[in-house]
């Protein structure tokens, strides 16, 4: 997790919005490409920078 936070990856936090979704998953992607993500930590990545609080960062494991 920490090691994806590094690269500052941009929050989405909803609403109608395509164009913002699209350019969050593009921005999302190149960091998951640059860490090498397995598909499962993708997933759960990706879900946390999603939600606008945040969560538990413990229970996330890094790439």
């Amino acid at each position: 997790m920490e090691r994806f936070m590094k690269h500052k990856p941009p929050t989405f936090t909803g609403g109608y919005n395509p164009e913002g979704a699209v350019n969050w998953l593009e921005e999302v992607e190149i960091i998951f490409e640059a860490m090498r993500c397995s598909e499962e930590n993708k997933v759960t990545l990706g879900a946390y920078v999603l939600r606008e609080e945040g969560g538990s960062q413990s229970l996330v494991e890094e790439c």
